[in-house]
């Protein structure tokens, strides 16, 4: 089934940088419908339990031909079914009285395609430091090293959730 719908510049950006993810990932090239149908099978089961509004997602700044904001997607009817499952759980989300679009709906896709991805490749504060407190704990340094190394990242760590950085 073939939809043309109408994006925001940003869901354009969103959409070309997912597809580049994708093919980078795969090396194999992505059409803008396959692309589409990746984002919504990765995210499917999130659907239910993502607060919509809270997806925080660094998109990239493209140059975005107009033609990019009308795009066509060819997609299966069984992903069609789960984009008229998604329309009907955002706007229940959103408590909206009427459907949002098909280019809403595709924008908020994206975001929870590219939040999962970002989420997963942007390592926290906490695993570095522990991770850099068990290099040197495997390290040949003193016990009174190691122990110092220990305390000054658990006062690191403790400093960081007054200050609610983690």
């Amino acid at each position: 089934m073939e939809l043309q719908v109408r994006v925001a510049y940003e869901t354009a950006e969103m959409l070309e940088q997912l597809k580049e993810y994708y093919e980078r990932k795969s090396g194999v090239k992505y059409s803008k419908g396959e692309v589409l149908s990746r984002a919504i099978l990765d995210t499917y089961d999130l659907w239910d339990e993502i607060e919509w509004t809270n997806l925080k997602v660094e998109v990239e700044e493209r140059q975005v031909s107009p033609g990019a904001l009308r795009p066509k997607f060819q997609v299966s009817v069984d992903i069609e079914d789960k984009i008229r499952e998604l329309k009907k759980i955002i706007t229940a989300y959103l408590e909206l009285n009427k459907l949002i679009t098909l280019g809403a709906t595709f924008k908020y896709v994206f975001k929870l395609a590219l939040y999962q991805i970002q989420s997963l490749e942007t390592p926290s504060v906490e695993k570095i430091l522990f991770q850099t407190m068990n290099d040197f704990s495997d390290s040949d340094y003193s016990k009174e090293t190691i122990n110092a190394i220990n305390n000054f990242v658990d006062e690191v760590m403790l400093k960081l959730e007054e200050n609610e950085l983690l």
